[in-house]
């Protein structure tokens, strides 16, 4: 579990940029903006009304040219380097944004696994899709984007070839394997975390990591999923009535509904000069032991949570 992205500002007051070591991209009203250039680039603004800074980059990416595993000292080397180009204690900046998350393999197609995360509550959801596979879904709100998204196609679309030989070499990638991430983008850090500003030195704190990392897991836990029905073992148990309502035994948690009895209402429905007493009698018994036939259970086949307080146990070692 790991910072990416992060974007921070800093007032200078009678302090200078350095921006010897800067490419300058682009100049406009009121700033302009530079790169500074590492594996990936990270952006440097300059305001000189304000006399501010603001950084935003993915460190992992500009130090190691990916994020699929990074450690805090990639993050102090980045960060170290970055404030002795700009002659400046970055250290000090207010955090605007950042994102925290870890990836994880799993047991499941990357599909599977993202189709059965459908809600969280208080957000929009947005699936991703690259032709008719599902490779990403973001939860969000005004304060927090929460992403799962398919990591090797990511790495693939993403990284080139001798990146991803040493992704095998050194870190364990397999590309016949199936990885998740899990990622928190918090958009306004100040807001979650109920503090004025939030300095740099404090996210990059031992105490702070350690919220990051359990918030991740709650957050991770929130998302309503299905995959709490088993199928069947036998084919003659999967009929054309069953798989209906294993649909809606599935939607049931999610949207507070009691299946039989809808079914049981919907039937009753139904004008006498079509169904008869002994009509409905008979659909209600047939639908029951189609109901016999499904086996729920409370916790999503698709759930990670364990994967995720194991990992997390592990870190802490």
């Amino acid at each position: 579990m790991n910072l990416d992205y992060i974007d921070i500002t800093k007032f200078l007051h009678k302090d200078t940029l350095c921006t010897e070591y800067l490419q300058k991209n682009a100049v406009y009203k009121e700033a302009v903006q530079y790169h500074l250039q590492g594996c990936k680039n990270i952006e440097v603004w300059e305001y000189p009304a304000t006399n501010q800074i603001r950084i935003k980059g993915s460190i992992p990416y500009f130090v190691n040219g990916h994020n699929y595993f990074s450690t805090m000292n990639d993050w102090k080397e980045g960060l170290d380097y970055i404030a002795g180009c700009l002659n400046q204690n970055i250290y000090t900046c207010n955090v605007n944004k950042f994102e925290f998350g870890t990836i994880q393999e799993i047991p499941f197609i990357e599909a599977d696994f993202l189709h059965n995360h459908i809600k969280l509550q208080g957000m929009t959801v947005k699936p991703y899709y690259q032709g008719n596979v599902l490779t990403g879904k973001v939860f969000e709100n005004s304060n927090l984007i929460t992403k799962l998204y398919d990591v090797s196609r990511n790495i693939k679309n993403k990284l080139d070839y001798s990146i991803r030989n040493e992704l095998s070499r050194a870190y364990g990638w397999d590309k016949e394997k199936h990885y998740i991430k899990v990622e928190n983008h918090y958009k306004k850090p100040e807001t979650l975390f109920k503090q004025q500003n939030l300095i740099l030195s404090e996210l990059l704190s031992d105490e702070h990591l350690k919220k990051l990392q359990i918030d991740l897991i709650n957050t991770y836990k929130s998302i309503m999923k299905t995959g709490c029905i088993h199928i069947p073992a036998t084919k003659s148990d999967i009929n054309s009535g069953t798989i209906p309502l294993m649909v809606l035994k599935e939607l049931e948690n999610i949207f507070d509904i009691n299946t039989e009895e809808l079914i049981k209402q919907k039937i009753k429905s139904i004008p006498d000069e079509i169904f008869n007493k002994n009509d409905r009698k008979a659909r209600v018994k047939q639908i029951k032991d189609n109901l016999k036939k499904i086996i729920s259970t409370e916790k999503s086949s698709y759930d990670i949570t364990e994967l995720l307080n194991i990992k997390l146990n592990a870190e802490n070692i």
